[in-house]
């Protein structure tokens, strides 16, 4: 009798090993309800429906990596309380309904949690809609019952009247049993001086031989049987009303549960949809821990037939790994694998040596689709359409049933024919295997045969050479293999896509030991031409090996191309910005020149028509103007009426010191005319010729017009600085006066290149010299500094070198 579609898919999910996947993520979950609901995980057949859930889980993984706590705490299966409270006039005890509340609570922080944070998750925000949100029955409760469970005396007026009396009659009978206990120990028939309860009545302890010295009702005897717990005839109305009391204090608690259970039935429906909801929400949270912890990424769930894995490791080995690292400090390398099929590619062979990683392979392939449609991150890049999977994996050999390894396979290769459609994918280990290798191999044909006419898709292992062979001339099966070393025979696990594997039998029979007589007979047996299947192989794998190498290397290259590309653009861009500029600016200056030659054409008209000056004198002054509008537009030195003569400095020229506009009178010359001695507002300088410009000759009229400029102080509302004299003056100024002068002084010194400058501080008490000898010391831009010769003023002066 065949087996149902369920049943067949549920037998594949088993062979997959998903079972260890979701008992792995149920310890992440907080309830007993959400790891229930976690084991019950199956791949889903509505393609919108798993996108929405995986979309949920990615918000929770949002949480994780950002370490926001969702406010999801202890979460006890109320469910059956709720049933109970749906019944009329029943109650529920003061714990069960406190678990109720709790539940309430958790959910209200939770459906706040999430409407505080909308935009960041608007799938499990629809998901949190029907928590519940009823504070009046969460204060009904919690102004009944308190954190213990216990009803408080404020839950209604009876009762706490009622305990009130309880509390005073309780008082007074322990008042009047104490005075019987005094009396019954100066008696000495006592065991014990106390006063306890038994059957919620007060009694006395008894030394069992004096049992009868003492009139009233025995209660009860001790383990050992020497005392006995005596309620004393004198108490007996007192511990009867204390009684009645009690029984009033339970009938008014029994009232005041059942109102809170009336009022929890009535809205039992909407805790229950909550209930519901918060045990999704965990198992999407213990969903995404899982994903962080192992590197699961979200998949993608298309709708054209597509299976596209990208360096997707097998859950299991990767939290093996993950396991001994924790305990080891060292985490063993899982290899990931990639994979497509498609309309075109729908079938995968994988073949190579036994030990060599075909099995997990094929398993990695198939766990990874069965995560992603059971809306759990696989670990690697997936993206795939929906599918229903099966399987037929493993040894199924069952002597009870007399079925061989081979039967067992075949029956349930029936069964999955059976239900194939395009929708499914098959996984099929070591196909048709346990038979003649001939007719295994013909067999295992017709089967993928049969899978493409369905429209199927498959993955499917092999160590059969005429499979090779067979998926040689399908276009729509690709080979593929485990890469294996040849040289230490041992597997690498490398997944090779699109080159078929050798099996390596008569290499691995060598190495263990074989006699190389019976290798070389087997190989006689086998013939050339397998021989050279297993070199074309070989071949192929070495092709493979050396594109893989190529493709990383152009790889490399062209990220080294882009990065030069955008280089360039980089450049370029700036160029051509820095070309605008340049442009903008040329157009400014023309348009200055422009303005000023129309200038001085305007003026020289005006000038002739108002006959201010001489024709001969207007000319002149037009063909110097001229001269300084060209210069100016060829960038060269301004020509000038007032520019610096190049002529021969003498004694009595008034002459500049170049980049400055401090002046000064030569007053002597040195015998090789080297230098020049210069007069600058009553100092003197030695300064080199080259370093000066003279700007008017001895007793012409600039030089008699000569005044020797001082230096001004900065003002807040100047845009221009001005060029400082050769001095400052500091005399009668305070030490913090003096101080920012002099920084203001020696801050304009140096923007225009000054040379030398004197610092005049007078002699006085030395205050003010030693404040400018201490900054001088720590100013970043002067080469030297001493104090003033004789005729420079001595003591009263320093002379600055920059």
């Amino acid at each position: 009798m065949s087996a149902s579609d369920i049943d067949v898919q549920q037998l594949a999910l088993n062979e997959l090993d998903l079972n260890l996947v979701l008992a792995t993520i149920t310890r992440y979950c907080i309830t007993d309800l959400g790891r229930e609901h976690v084991l019950g995980l199956t791949p889903g057949t509505n393609a919108a429906a798993i996108t929405t859930e995986l979309a949920r889980v990615q918000e929770a993984v949002n949480f994780v990596v950002t370490n926001t706590t969702v406010p999801f705490g202890r979460l006890a299966d109320i469910r059956d309380y709720l049933a109970k409270a749906r019944i009329e006039n029943n109650y529920l005890s003061a714990p069960d309904i406190l678990m109720v509340v709790e539940a309430m609570n958790t959910s209200r922080l939770v459906k706040r949690f999430m409407s505080e944070r909308i935009e960041q998750t608007p799938y499990l925000n629809v998901l949190c809609e029907q928590l519940i949100d009823d504070r009046i029955v969460e204060k009904h409760i919690d102004d009944a019952i308190d954190d213990t469970g216990a009803v408080r005396d404020t839950a209604s007026k009876e009762l706490q009247s009622i305990r009130r009396e309880i509390h005073s009659l309780s008082a007074r009978l322990r008042a009047r049993l104490q005075k019987i206990v005094k009396k019954f120990g100066e008696d000495e028939i006592l065991q014990e001086d106390f006063v306890t309860q038994r059957d919620g009545r007060f009694v006395v302890p008894l030394r069992a031989e004096n049992k009868r010295a003492v009139d009233g009702i025995i209660h009860g005897v001790s383990a050992t049987g020497q005392t006995v717990f005596l309620e004393p005839a004198e108490t007996y109305e007192m511990n009867n009303e204390l009684s009645l009391l009690k029984g009033r204090e339970q009938r008014e608690i029994i009232k005041i549960l059942t109102t809170l259970t009336a009022e929890i039935g009535s809205i039992s429906h909407g805790i229950e949809g909550a209930f519901q909801v918060m045990t999704e929400l965990d198992t999407v949270l213990a969903r995404a821990h899982y994903a962080v912890d192992l590197g699961g990424l979200k998949p993608r769930i298309v709708k054209e037939p597509l299976v596209e894995l990208r360096g997707v490791r097998h859950p299991v080995l990767k939290e093996q790994a993950r396991q001994t690292r924790m305990k080891t400090g060292t985490e063993p390398e899982v290899v990931p694998l990639d994979v497509t099929l498609d309309g075109v590619t729908r079938g995968l062979l994988i073949s190579g040596p036994n030990a060599g990683g075909k099995t997990v392979a094929m398993k990695t392939i198939g766990v990874s689709l069965a995560m992603a449609m059971s809306g759990i991150f696989p670990l690697g890049e997936c993206t795939t359409s929906v599918h229903r999977l099966y399987a037929a994996i493993g040894d199924h050999q069952s002597i009870n049933s007399n079925l061989s390894t081979f039967s067992s396979q075949i029956i349930r290769l029936r069964d999955v024919l059976s239900f194939c459609d395009q929708a499914a994918l098959v996984l099929i280990d070591e196909i048709c295997a346990g038979t003649d290798p001939a007719e295994g191999g013909a067999l295992a044909a017709g089967i993928l045969d049969s899978l493409i006419e369905r429209g199927a898709s498959f993955v499917v292992t092999t160590h059969q050479s005429s499979l090779k062979q067979y998926a040689l001339t399908r276009p729509m099966i690709t080979n593929a293999s485990l890469a294996f070393d040849e040289e230490v025979l041992q597997p690498t696990f490398n997944f090779l896509y699109g080159v078929p594997g050798n099996s390596y039998a008569f290499d691995l029979a060598r190495n263990v030991g074989l006699p190389s007589v019976v290798i070389e007979r087997a190989r006689g047996y086998l013939g050339d031409r397998h021989d050279e299947l297993e070199e074309s192989i070989n071949a192929m794998q070495q092709f493979k090996r050396d594109a893989e190498e190529l493709r990383t290397t152009a790889a490399q290259e062209a990220t080294k191309a882009e990065a030069l590309r955008k280089d360039y653009e980089e450049r370029l861009d700036r160029l051509k910005k820095r070309r605008a500029e340049e442009v903008d600016k040329a157009k400014e200056e023309a348009q200055e020149l422009l303005a000023s030659a129309n200038a001085a054409i305007e003026n020289a008209i005006r000038e002739v028509r108002e006959n201010q000056r001489s024709a001969k004198e207007i000319k002149e002054t037009f063909a110097k103007k001229k001269e300084t509008i060209l210069a100016k537009a060829t960038g060269s030195q301004n020509v000038d009426e007032e520019a610096p003569s190049q002529e021969v400095i003498g004694i009595g020229d008034i002459v500049a010191i170049k980049g400055t506009s401090t002046q000064g009178s030569v007053i002597t010359l040195d015998e090789k005319g080297n230098n020049a001695t210069v007069d600058v507002n009553g100092m003197k300088f030695t300064v080199p010729l080259d370093q000066l410009e003279r700007h008017a000759k001895k007793d012409s009229k600039a030089s008699k017009e000569f005044r020797p400029r001082t230096f001004q102080a900065r003002t807040d509302d100047m845009y221009v600085r001005p060029d400082p004299s050769m001095s400052l003056d500091l005399r009668g100024m305070r030490a913090d006066e003096g101080l920012r002068a002099l920084e203001s002084f020696l801050d304009d010194a140096v923007m225009t290149n000054l040379p030398f400058a004197s610092i005049i501080h007078g002699k006085g008490t030395g205050a003010l010299r030693k404040v400018v000898v201490d900054y001088l010391a720590s100013y970043h831009a002067i080469s030297s500094y001493r104090h003033g010769e004789i005729h420079e003023g001595g003591d009263g002066v320093t002379i600055v070198e920059f």
